[in-house]
């Protein structure tokens, strides 16, 4: 095998599989890229057995053939060559790297103790989307979860594709996103999916998405598997074994405190007054009935105490909840527009935030009891 590539290019796919480079001890192979010739791209492909990713990019192909590469120290080497043009030969048992004025020799490795990257079944179920649309959305509902050993089915993005929609949720108990994408012209090969998405496999797609240059990006699934595909790109992973708890039952639809709150205020409010939360992280909001204020007082024995007051109409009942700040801080990040809705059902009820500007996101955060 020999190539001449940019190493601005190679870079590139260095750092879309980087993550999917294994670091088990006891399978030291996985600490290792493949890098083969395949119809005219050049493709690397790195695997932890749990997620495996593949990333074509381009190059002049003088000889054809594949390669399996020490991750860290052909990352390493290339990310501290200082010329653009690189040479990449596979001779008798040696990996040769070489520019202008550098030149490495890489023992070899057995590509045949390479993992296969496995693919998904024939009856797969399929569905595209437009690339940006679906980083949007991933990455504003992925802040409500993380990762658990505990209740694995709560440990990732649930994907729910029904009468050409498609719900983006997640929670992890004590808050929940949504996010509805309509998309009834979508190209699909499936009616009905539900599957749920492994938080560190959302993650990564979202890491690497946005490296691809096409437009668009197609998710498919078989039972086990979830295979997100471009042109440049193939990144499969497992999916979780477990029912994704049934949401819709969490979230209110009927509220007795509402108000209109300007969203950077009240983030800002929140990052002011939990100075004094301590580490609970416990803020109190206050609203009087049919008042003219919300008031957000953090206290703590040592440091003292803060309060905030932002003036708002209020409509309904007077109510008092406390909040760990930093769920309620991660769903205004995420909402869209200038303004919130702010409602409420009572103090140990869900409260949800919406924004007039995007109905088919939702927020959803559960107040601690006090």
């Amino acid at each position: 095998m020999k190539l001449i590539i940019l190493k601005s290019n190679l870079l590139i796919g260095l750092a879309a599989v980087e993550r999917g480079v294994g670091n088990n001890t006891n399978l030291p192979i996985l600490k290792n890229i493949h890098i083969k010739t395949d119809e005219g791209r050049i493709v690397l492909s790195s695997t932890n057995l749990e997620l495996a990713v593949r990333y074509a990019i381009s190059g002049k192909i003088i000889d054809p053939g594949e390669v399996v590469v020490p991750f860290q120290l052909f990352n390493s080497v290339m990310k501290n060559l200082n010329t653009e043009r690189v040479t990449l030969e596979q001779k008798e048992k040696k990996f040769i790297i070489s520019s202008d004025n550098y030149e490495a020799f890489i023992p070899g490795q057995d590509i045949q103790e390479f993992p296969i990257i496995p693919s998904l079944h024939e009856d797969f179920q399929s569905l595209i989307l437009p690339k940006e649309m679906f980083i949007s959305a991933l990455s504003r509902v992925i802040v409500a979860t993380q990762y658990s050993d505990i209740r694995p089915e709560i440990s990732g993005v649930f994907f729910l594709y029904k009468d050409g929609g498609l719900a983006l949720v997640a929670t992890d108990s004590f808050r929940l996103a949504e996010k509805v994408l309509d998309f009834k012209d979508a190209k699909t090969k499936t009616e009905q999916i539900a599957a749920i998405i492994p938080f560190r496999t959302a993650e990564e797609i979202l890491r690497v998405l946005p490296f691809c240059s096409e437009e668009d990006v197609e998710i498919a699934l078989d039972t086990t598997q979830v295979l997100f595909s471009t042109q440049t790109l193939r990144l499969i992973s497992r999916l979780i074994d477990g029912t994704f708890p049934h949401y819709h039952a969490i979230i209110p639809r009927e509220f007795k405190t509402e108000t209109t709150i300007q969203r950077a205020e009240l983030l800002d409010a929140l990052k002011l007054v939990s100075a004094f939360s301590g580490r609970a992280h416990d803020v109190r909001l206050t609203l009087e009935e049919h008042g003219k204020y919300i008031e957000l007082l953090a206290q703590d024995s040592a440091l003292g105490e803060n309060r905030y007051r932002i003036p708002v109409k209020i409509k309904g009942e007077a109510c008092s909840l406390v909040f760990n700040w930093r769920f309620l801080a991660d769903g205004l990040r995420v909402l869209e527009g200038d303004e919130i809705h702010f409602l409420i059902n009572g103090p140990d009820r869900p409260v949800v935030l919406k924004s007039p500007l995007e109905p088919s996101f939702t927020y959803v955060a559960m107040p601690i009891k006090s």
